[in-house]
């Protein structure tokens, strides 16, 4: 807490608006799955959720290039106000008044381009008052901040999803709201687009093309695409699996299926995260920033490829705590470097081009969840180990680039 209190207010503020967000959207989120199935079919889930993607990609490149031009807080507020908008249609639509699963999904669709928005100058606004010396910890205390606000969203969701959706879409509409006072009341400015008007291409696909030529900047894109396809997992092909191939056991005389392996896979995950994460930080602090990545990503992939070659409890834990150890190495570094290797002067684009990365993750993910009938569990364990190195290569090769830029 010492760390999280000498930070700079508006550094304070935007953890504060993670958790309230993120705790707030997990009661929710994943869950709209469920309810899309339930209401409009299992064929129309699937286009909704590759539509949903699609926006996102879209918006978060638009975002990026916009918070560049228009300011970090200009564009923080245009996002809360079109995710409240968008979380209350939802709420409306699932009233006492109306219910109305097309208007739910509308709503929904305004939220994401909200958040795209908003994440996209406040993702900006931390680059821009963080130094390299301090943000593993800055990142650090974010991840932890939304870890917990995962596990307490998740929770209430658990409990309150089936029958009380309808009050948790209300809370998600009242955290907007909070969120968007804290912004448009005490968050200040970090980027005033007039000072920079020399650096700044108007001309969005000119923007890009320009971020397209650092070439180590690139290198360390594609790294992420190959790191976010692994991230993704839990998501995609990990459920299938346990569902698919677990055997199930028995731990204290509880029954334990997939569906439960796939649970205490996660409160695990989150428990690490929670108690560990701090530790592990000032542990690896002094490492090297290549040690860093190659080691977290590493033991990340390893652990994911054990979770699917196996099919026993004990091996899902093995795996699950291997993946988990990576991962809290891993992204204090790799959040970092990110931040490290933008452009100052067009750090909205460079942030627009990262936001972009996870929903092509997620389309690639899909089609290897499409395909695994051909190649099956052992065979996605070897393609995760695969992107894993895929991921380790070009990441290696844009650090060394880049620090020997610094020297120069």
């Amino acid at each position: 807490m010492k760390d999280f209190f000498e930070l700079n207010r508006n550094l304070k503020l935007r953890i504060l608006m993670t958790f309230i967000g993120v705790m707030t959207f997990s009661t929710i989120g994943s869950s709209m799955t469920i309810y899309y199935n339930e209401y409009l079919g299992a064929g129309m889930t699937g286009l909704l959720l590759i539509i949903s993607s699609t926006i996102s990609f879209l918006v978060g490149i638009w975002a990026g290039h916009f918070t560049d031009l228009q300011g970090r807080r200009r564009t923080m507020i245009l996002g809360m106000i079109a995710s409240a908008f968008g979380a209350a249609l939802a709420t409306f639509a699932n009233s006492p008044v109306l219910f109305n699963p097309w208007l739910t999904f509308i709503g929904l669709v305004f939220s994401s381009f909200g958040f795209g928005f908003f994440n996209a100058g406040a993702s900006a606004m931390m680059v821009d008052i963080t130094t390299p010396a301090d943000r593993k910890i800055v990142f650090s205390l974010n991840y932890w901040t939304l870890n917990v606000g995962v596990a307490v969203g998740s929770g209430l969701s658990g409990w309150l999803f089936r029958d009380h959706l309808f009050l948790l879409l209300l809370l998600v509409f009242v955290s907007d709201l909070i969120n968007l006072l804290i912004v448009a009341l005490l968050i200040e400015e970090t980027f005033d687009p007039r000072l920079h008007v020399e650096h700044q291409e108007t001309n969005i696909i000119k923007a890009y093309i320009q971020v397209s030529k650092d070439k180590t900047f690139m290198l360390y894109l594609l790294a992420t695409l190959f790191v976010t396809m692994l991230f993704q997992q839990m998501d995609y092909f990990i459920p299938v699996h346990l569902s698919n191939n677990f055997k199930t056991s028995s731990l204290f005389g509880l029954e334990i299926y997939g569906q439960r392996m796939l649970t205490i896979m996660a409160i695990l995950n989150t428990c690490m995260v929670v108690l560990l994460l701090s530790t592990v930080r000032k542990s690896t602090q002094h490492w090297s920033n290549k040690r860093g990545f190659v080691f977290g990503a590493g033991l990340m992939g390893v652990g994911f490829a054990i979770v699917c070659f196996g099919d026993s409890m004990i091996w899902e834990i093995i795996g699950a705590i291997l993946n988990v150890s990576g991962e809290l190495i891993f992204v204090p570094f790799e959040q970092s470097l990110r931040a490290d290797m933008m452009d100052p002067e067009q750090v909205g684009v460079y942030t627009g081009a990262f936001t972009a990365i996870q929903p092509m993750a997620q389309i690639i993910c899909g089609l290897l969840v499409t395909l695994s009938p051909l190649y099956g569990h052992i065979g996605m364990g070897i393609i995760l180990l695969v992107v894993t190195i895929l991921a380790i290569i070009p990441a290696v090769s844009a650090i060394t680039r880049y620090e020997k830029r610094l020297t120069i």
